[in-house]
């Protein structure tokens, strides 16, 4: 009976050493600086989100709290946004608008992006509302985007052009 009470206590010890170490696993803070491209899911069917693939877009979120928006194109790299973000919580950024070409009624003013982070920190799924176009007209929309984390190659890829 003893032996049967002490292996239960070393089994729940054991439970509970994982639950807590997951804990603090999920308290990990959040970072978002880095480069991210923007990517899109691509499916022969329109009942599943198919393969993430690559697009051309780059989002640059510093240190010093700037952000930076490019586009790649066949005749090199353009700045489509620029201005300063902000962590408000673990949900959402702020980044408030300095330059927009692509969005130009945000010019001026705060945009919150509400995000989640997903593959350990490596892909972040992000939505903001949008009220109205560059005209003024109301759109009332939300835009989804997905962006994947750039990371540092370990070593040069051969196939690459320079």
């Amino acid at each position: 009976m003893k032996i049967r009470i002490l292996f239960v206590m070393i089994l729940g010890c054991v439970f509970l050493g994982a639950g807590s170490a997951q804990d603090i696993q999920e308290k990990r803070p959040i970072n978002l600086n880095g480069i991210w491209q923007m990517c899109f899911y691509c499916s022969p069917s329109p009942d599943m989100p198919g393969e993430l693939r690559a697009g051309r877009s780059l989002k640059i979120l510093s240190d010093n709290g700037r952000f930076c928006n490019l586009v790649m194109t066949p005749a090199g790299a353009v700045i489509i946004g620029c201005g300063t973000f902000r962590l408000v919580s673990s949900s959402f950024y702020t980044e408030t608008v300095e330059e927009n070409v692509h969005l130009p009624q945000l010019k001026g003013k705060e945009n919150k992006l509400y995000f989640e982070m997903e593959d350990g920190g490596k892909l972040m799924k992000v939505k903001y509302f949008v009220e109205t176009d560059a005209e003024g007209n109301k759109i009332d929309a939300w835009y989804h985007e997905v962006w994947k984390r750039v990371e540092e190659a370990s070593s040069y890829p051969g196939d690459m052009l320079r």
